[in-house]
């Protein structure tokens, strides 16, 4: 059967479909750059799935002729990607009048997308949308509605770490309220933090993903920078506090920070995908439009694990999430 008569309700030509590289395309969009390129990545999700841990309970126990033993206890949380469409459309008349023009063939029926704007436009469209899913990483609110007139609102697609982490099971001691970080103030507010890690934390350092919001590492930095005269003028400090390397969350919101194992960041991706997944169509030889449409849909989700109300059982530390 033709797939594309049933995604389009009509018969495409061949030559009205302007085929790019999904894979790559999506590795770029969605695996690259970005703060879930750090996390546990789960792949090829259609639905819901469910991820396991396990816990031991008691293991070691005094000798005796008698075996003693505990229970190890297998839990799985339950986690659902969120379904997510790009869809944009270039009007083809605006290309023939703009700087392209140049490129073009002569004549209006000719080749409307020449092979260096395919290139160009494939490239720049990755980078956004993976710009706007880093911060549908951390701030995505389902309680925001989505208005196709408003682009901010894309936030309400999918529910993000910020608000998921809000209503994680986290004692009081290690969700800390957090303030307006500055230069001056940063070295304060990441020593409140450290002083906060579980010991089960800090006793695996290098499984340590310390994500810190953009003007936390700007103020970290400047605030190194300003003990040097060398390092101010010469040097990009390097984001690093007590052994713990920051990762810079682009995505997260100002004065945020989280901690945890980056195993227990995770994120969930659709990445199965045919070579029409990623369709950039002429209309112009289907519905007779003067358009070039861009049309893909794919599956995305945040999620965590190891959350626990016990603080000898708990694996994160949340500073200034706006939980209100």
């Amino acid at each position: 059967m033709a797939t594309r008569d049933l995604k389009m309700s009509m018969t495409v030509a061949t030559e009205a479909l302007l085929q790019v590289n999904p894979k790559e395309f999506y590795t770029k969009a969605l695996l690259e750059n970005r703060s879930s390129s750090y996390f546990r990545q789960v792949l090829n999700i259609k639905e819901k799935t469910k991820i396991g841990n396990l816990s031991f309970g008691t293991l070691l126990f005094p000798g005796d002729c008698e075996y003693q033993g505990g229970n190890t206890a297998l839990g799985a949380k339950e986690m659902e990607p969120c379904k997510i469409q790009i869809g944009t459309d270039l009007c083809m008349y605006e290309m023939e009048t703009s700087f392209l023009a140049d490129w073009m063939k002569a004549g209006s029926n000719g080749e409307w997308m020449p092979a260096e704007y395919a290139t160009f436009m494939y490239s720049e469209l990755s980078r956004n949308v993976s710009d706007l899913l880093e911060v549908l990483t951390w701030q995505g609110d389902t309680a925001v509605t989505f208005d196709a007139t408003d682009p901010s609102t894309f936030i309400g697609l999918c529910d993000g770490l910020e608000k998921q982490l809000c209503g994680a099971s986290i004692p009081t001691a290690q969700r800390l309220a957090g303030t307006t970080i500055n230069s001056s103030t940063v070295i304060a507010e990441l020593t409140a933090v450290y002083n906060a890690l579980p010991t089960r934390i800090k006793q695996v350092k290098e499984d340590v993903l310390w994500c810190v919001s953009q003007n936390v590492a700007d103020s970290y930095r400047l605030a190194v920078a300003l003990q040097s005269a060398e390092v101010y003028t010469a040097q990009d400090p390097e984001l690093n506090f007590l052994g713990y390397k920051l990762t810079v969350c682009a995505g997260m919101s100002d004065n945020t920070m989280t901690v945890s194992k980056a195993d227990n960041y995770v994120f969930l991706a659709d990445l199965v995908s045919d070579p029409e997944d990623l369709n950039v169509i002429d209309l112009s030889k289907t519905t007779g439009d003067k358009t070039i449409r861009v049309r893909s849909d794919f599956k995305v989700g945040f999620n965590f694990l190891n959350d626990s109300a016990t603080a000898d059982e708990n694996e994160w530390v949340t500073y200034g999430l706006d939980c209100a």
